[in-house]
C-alpha cells in the first residue's frame, strides 16, 4: 500500500509547488496546455491524496500508486477514481459556481462525468494514460495542441 502520508508531506517540502496543465486518464482539462495549475498543499485522508491548487482547486486522487512528485512534474499511475472540482472562471467562488468532473475505473474501463450543464464533454479516457498528469512542457511525443479541439478532447 502507498504511504499517502509521506507522498503529501514530500509534495508540501517541494522548494516550488508542482504545476502544469491538468490530464486524467487522458482527458486534458480545458485545451491542452492551456492552464497552469499551482499545488498549494497536499493532505491524506485515509485512501485518498488530496491536493489543493492556487485558485482554490482541489483534486481528489483514491487508491493512488505509481506518484511520481518534483517541482517538474506530478504523475500518478493508477488510481481507482479521480476528482477535479474547480470554480467556474471569471464568476464568484460560491457554491453554485463549483464544478466537478470525475473519473472511476469500473472493470476495465474508465467513466467519466462532470457536474458542469454548460457544456458538452467529449470524455474519451483510457486506462493506458496515467490516471493523474500535471504537464508543463510542449505536447506529448506524437501530439499536438492541433490534435485536440476547443474544449482540449482528441478530435473524433
Amino acid at each position: 500500500m502507498t504511504d499517502l502520508g509521506a507522498i503529501a508531506d514530500q509534495i508540501n517540502a517541494l522548494p516550488r509547488p508542482a504545476h502544469g496543465s491538468l490530464r486524467v486518464f487522458g482527458d486534458w482539462f480545458g485545451k491542452p496546455y492551456d492552464n497552469d495549475h499551482h499545488v498549494r498543499s497536499a493532505t491524506a485522508e485515509s485512501d485518498r491524496l488530496v491536493l489543493e491548487f492556487d485558485d482554490d482547486e482541489t483534486l481528489n486522487i483514491w487508491a493512488p500508486s505509481g506518484v511520481e512528485v518534483s517541482s517538474e512534474e506530478f504523475r500518478v499511475a493508477p488510481a481507482d477514481r479521480v476528482r477535479w472540482e474547480w470554480f467556474y472562471y471569471g464568476r464568484e467562488k460560491l457554491p453554485a459556481n463549483r464544478f466537478a468532473i470525475e473519473h472511476v475505473i469500473e472493470g476495465s474501463a474508465v467513466k467519466a462525468s462532470t457536474t458542469a450543464d454548460w457544456f458538452e464533454p467529449r470524455f474519451q479516457p483510457s486506462t493506458e494514460q496515467p490516471a493523474v498528469e500535471l504537464l508543463n512542457v510542449s505536447p506529448a511525443a506524437g501530439e499536438s495542441a492541433s490534435d485536440r479541439d476547443q474544449d482540449g478532447f482528441a478530435a473524433r
